[in-house]
């Protein structure tokens, strides 16, 4: 079974590659299971006909803390794909992490991932990795293979290089770094710098994706832009990524080698463009 996370910097575009791997997969016939690691359960909302339906896994845990069954916490969407929702405490009140750690726990406790069921499974996780809720599917090694969004932005690099460290610190667990995929602010941003940044973590960039309105306008109607238009390059990227993560082996992935902060900030210094 494929177990694949996408991780990067908040409001890099995490949901849009996440949810379109889940439709490439499912259009391809694959059984998926999409798992949203956000307190704000908004990934999956491009995936349901009706996206208000959805019960977050610690909703239905304070109805039914001891044995819910499975489908109290899946909502079937569109390809048959198997929606899961972490949830989390309302804004400034607990803490966020805990809902992924018990979404986790819980994908665990029901055997879902090792029941057969599914043959691939998408976890769309928050943001940076700062807490260790937010790398529970690294620490308890459900994530094989790691994917970082990350776009030109220094910042977005500096949480990329963050997230390789989690990688580095849990590879024990078998989880690998599987690569980059770049979701371009200015389509005219020098290319240069992300490909030496990819290749100083040790790692390659699986694609590009070029800034397109047609990506927003399908988010507006709940459609990925696999469906809402595609024949568009980013579709294209999209599917290209897709088949590239499938066909690789967690094992033959080389290391991953993070920078220090102090490295971080001298590389950006020598190839700022």
């Amino acid at each position: 079974m494929e177990t694949i996370a996408v991780y990067g910097k908040g409001g890099i575009g995490k949901s849009v590659v996440a949810t379109n791997l889940s439709v490439h997969y499912a259009q391809a016939g694959l059984r998926v299971l999409h798992v949203g690691c956000d307190p704000k359960h908004d990934s999956a909302i491009r995936l349901l006909e009706s996206p208000t339906n959805i019960r977050t896994v610690l909703e239905v845990l304070s109805d039914n803390p001891e044995d819910p069954p499975p489908e109290d916490i899946l909502t079937l969407g569109r390809y048959g794909i198997a929606c899961c929702e972490a949830g989390g405490p309302p804004p400034g009140v607990g803490c966020g992490g805990r809902g992924v750690a018990r979404v986790i726990e819980t994908l665990d406790e029901m055997q879902l991932l090792q029941s057969g069921q599914y043959d691939v499974a998408i976890f769309d996780v928050l943001g940076d990795v700062v807490c260790g809720g937010f790398a529970a599917p690294l620490r308890e090694g459900f994530a094989r293979k790691v994917v970082i969004v990350v776009s030109e932005e220094p910042m977005a690099l500096f949480a990329a290089n963050n997230i390789t460290r989690a990688v580095d610190i849990y590879k024990e667990n078998g989880v690998r770094l599987a690569g980059l995929v770049v979701n371009l602010r200015s389509n005219q941003a020098p290319r240069g710098p992300l490909q030496a940044f990819a290749e100083r973590l040790g790692t390659t960039i699986l694609g590009v994706l070029e800034r397109d309105p047609r990506i927003i306008e399908g988010e507006k109607v709940q459609r990925t832009i696999l469906e809402y238009a595609p024949e568009a390059p980013a579709a294209q990227v999209m599917r290209s990524v897709g088949e590239a993560l499938r066909v690789l082996d967690p094992e033959s992935l080389p290391l991953p080698t993070p920078m220090t902060d102090d490295e971080f900030f001298n590389f950006m210094r020598l190839n700022g463009g």
